[in-house]
């Protein structure tokens, strides 16, 4: 097991912008907490534009050996010498972008972490987004999912080449469908959100609450190709995912995540909608329109609807802080939840061209900024568009929420990278 914080010498970027007997988990350890540096926000007045970077897939490998935790206060850390410039840049992207609420955080290699909220979380009452805010993270959530069958595997409960058949026989083509095609979007398996039906059974219905067997039932369609024979990306693989872990373990897919992931990491503001509704002081979402901004309410606290928030299930179903996310990021890639040999088979990145495609491994994609690699993955439910990142050549790790739609979260982590990755070196 290695720890969190590992120490690796750095390089100067070039910058532009989810039935065992034995369920027993975790190869998290129990994480020790990190200076924590945050931080209010103060408006500013131009904005910055960071170009998204993108280029050739580098070759993957296990993670280095760390060094032992640094002792730092937050006084002098990265954290608190790049504060100001950091919460510059957030003020200025939400104000040019009309964005009611951003949330970001980031960890840095000498053991400091910067998190920092600006805006309302929910315009009307007015209620201001703090650092401990969840805000929905979308496909992020795709990430557990990985590292829940990738520690299955390293536990021998199964393997990547396993049919789908040994845990849901019923489902169409089952026994050709590998739980390493529907890690990699290769099953060829029907992506819900593209049903004809999606609109009138889940945003038209906003109160309703949707199950995973609701979904495969309602929101099907044909196979985009056979198993292994093409890439497209689908939420319903994840979803079958999802209850290949609920099988494997005997547990609800939430229990699982909470004992593995949520509590030894004390990601203590993160909330699976699938256990039900996330707590009232949520970020609300939002949908832009000519006049402005204009909430997205059905009167409940699921995010951004009680239908849009469970249809979406394992695939993207996770609320959760800045904060929880950026540590989430820096233990999963950097080798503390995982064998070196599963998170490298995680980090193992082909390239798919077209509309969802770029560099993908499992749960995972891959993108550049500078000089540098990033692993990790964004999320979109309507509203809501989150990223999280993982440099692994500077052990760095950005993570952003906002509340709009619209938004390139990408964008606004590269604006924050722009300001980081030079004071690393």
């Amino acid at each position: 097991m290695t720890s969190l914080l590992r120490s690796i010498p750095f390089a100067m970027a070039v910058l532009l912008g989810a039935c065992t007997s034995a369920p027993t988990p975790t190869s998290v350890g129990s994480a020790t907490p990190t200076p924590v540096f945050t931080s209010s926000s103060s408006p500013t007045a131009s904005p910055t534009t960071t170009p998204t970077q993108t280029g050739p897939a580098p070759t993957a490998s296990p993670p280095s050996t760390p060094a032992p935790t640094p002792s730092v206060t937050p006084t002098g850390t990265l954290a608190s010498l790049l504060d100001a410039q950091l919460r510059e840049v957030l003020d200025e992207q939400r104000t040019t972008l009309d964005i009611p609420a951003i949330s970001a955080a980031i960890t840095f290699p000498d053991g400091s972490t910067w998190a920092t909220a600006v805006g309302m979380a929910e315009v009307s009452p007015a209620r201001p987004a703090t650092t401990s805010t969840p805000f929905v993270v979308g496909s992020v959530s795709k990430t557990f999912v990985a590292a829940a069958i990738l520690q299955l595997v390293d536990e021998g409960a199964l393997a990547l080449d396993d049919p789908l058949s040994n845990w849901l026989p019923d489902y169409p083509q089952a026994t050709e469908i590998t739980l390493a095609m529907l890690l990699g979007h290769t099953s060829g398996v029907f992506n819900l959100y593209e049903s004809p039906e999606y609109m009138q059974q889940v945003v038209d219905r906003p109160h309703r609450i949707w199950t995973p067997q609701m979904v495969l039932s309602q929101l099907s369609g044909t196979p985009y190709c056979d198993p292994g024979a093409c890439y497209h990306y689908s939420n319903t693989g994840f979803i079958l995912l999802g209850l290949v872990i609920e099988a494997a373990t005997g547990k609800p897919l939430g229990t699982v995540w909470r004992e593995r992931f949520f509590t030894p990491l004390g990601m203590t503001n993160t909330y699976f909608q699938g256990d039900g509704p996330p707590p009232a002081d949520s970020a609300r979402g939002y949908r832009k329109t000519k006049t402005g901004n204009v909430a997205i309410d059905d009167g409940s606290a699921y995010r951004p609807t009680a239908s849009e928030g469970t249809v979406i299930w394992a695939a993207g179903g996770i609320v959760a802080s800045a904060t929880d996310i950026a540590r989430w990021g820096r233990a999963l890639y950097g080798g503390d939840v995982l064998s070196d040999d599963s998170l490298a088979r995680m980090t193992t990145f082909t390239f798919h061209a077209g509309k969802q495609g770029g560099y993908y491994g499992m749960g995972t994609r891959m993108r550049r900024f500078g000089a540098f690699s990033m692993e990790g993955h964004t999320g979109t439910l309507r509203a809501f568009n989150a990223a999280m990142w993982y440099l692994p050549d500077l052990d760095l790790t950005v993570a952003i929420m906002t509340n709009r739609t619209g938004i390139d979260a990408n964008a606004l982590t590269d604006a924050l990278l722009a300001v980081a990755v030079p004071a690393v070196d």
